[in-house]
């Protein structure tokens, strides 16, 4: 097997899987966004930090977020929903791509196309029967591979089985809210 497979380090890949193996702290991360709203319904949220196995880092990237004009956004940025499909699909990417490098699996494409429907009755508040959310989220991963289907098929189930944000899709999370207000 090559030490880089669908630009993986394969041989990085295994010593970190080894590492956390050996100390399972060194696989603990924590992940946090901060969001400011700019006017109307555009958000920028900014990730500056990560802690991985107690350590933090430091980066800075910016995500906007806006609604559709008809939506009473003015369509500056992908809206809430299609960021949290975005969050999904490259969550799933990941895994993919990491697993079949793992797995010996050449991957010459791969693409997941990701759509759900929300009735936002629910989220205006005009039927309470109504979720605010998705009832179901359909997903298709297109791969172009050489390799064997069963294979392929493998993969396909380790990743709905490791993927985090798979996971958090396909099951509640306990939300833990806390609100701060700040005198005018």
């Amino acid at each position: 097997m090559s030490d880089n497979l669908n630009g993986i380090d394969v041989a990085g890949l295994h010593a970190f899987v080894g590492a956390v193996k050996e100390d399972p702290k060194k696989g603990i991360v924590l992940f946090n966004v901060k969001t400011n709203w700019e006017g109307q319904t555009r958000t920028v949220a900014t990730a500056s930090e990560y802690t991985l196995g107690g350590q933090k880092h430091q980066r800075h990237f910016e995500i906007a977020a806006d609604e559709p004009g008809e939506l009473l956004g003015k369509n500056s940025a992908p809206n809430p929903q299609e960021v949290l499909m975005a969050a999904l699909n490259a969550c799933m990417s990941v895994g993919y791509i990491a697993n079949a490098a793992a797995m010996g699996i050449k991957v010459e494409k791969l693409e997941i196309q990701t759509e759900g429907q929300l009735d936002l009755r629910g989220f205006l508040g005009i039927d309470e029967s109504v979720k605010p959310g998705y009832e179901e989220v359909r997903y298709t991963v297109t791969l172009r591979t050489s390799a064997p289907k069963e294979k392929v098929e493998e993969l396909h189930r380790l990743v709905m089985k490791t993927s985090p944000n798979f996971s958090n899709f396909a099951s509640a999370i306990r939300m833990v809210p806390t609100l701060v207000v700040e005198a005018a």
